[in-house]
């Protein structure tokens, strides 16, 4: 008898990360709290660029972006942002005469802050894009 409901427990699990990867909003990344089966869940999904990873690679990284992607959507985030202007001047006299170089940059530096920590995360699984460049992986608590 317990079997059995093991088993249920994974299908629904399996059609939700279904789901997840084909119609809903957070297919490509985000997090979003869905209800399935009268139980609420809070899915986190992250992008990896594949490149030269292994799979087993990508589930690492995803594993940690994803649960600093799930902790933002909880405890928010401290996002600081800065802009530099650089002015530079360059002189170059030679017998031809004199040549003067103008050079402006923008940088822009943005960095995110996410503090605090998250317990009983399961993996809902990964999948690769059409094109196998990206590594989608998501993970899941229950509410």
């Amino acid at each position: 008898m317990f079997v059995p409901n093991r088993s249920l427990a994974q299908d629904n699990i399996s059609s939700l990360r279904k789901y997840i990867q084909v119609k809903s909003s957070i297919a490509e990344g985000g997090t979003e709290l869905f209800e399935y089966h009268g139980v609420t869940y809070l899915i986190s999904v992250v992008p990896i660029v594949v490149s030269s990873k292994s799979e087993i690679q990508c589930k690492t990284v995803g594993n940690a972006k994803a649960k600093k992607e799930m902790l933002g959507y909880i405890n928010g985030t401290d996002i600081t942002s800065s802009t530099i202007l650089t002015n530079s001047e360059t002189c170059t006299t030679t017998l031809e005469g004199t040549k003067v170089e103008c050079k402006q940059e923008y940088v822009e530096s943005i960095k995110e802050s996410v503090l605090g920590t998250i317990s009983q995360v399961t993996p809902l699984g990964g999948w690769y894009s059409p094109d196998r460049t990206v590594y989608y992986f998501s993970i899941y608590k229950v509410i």
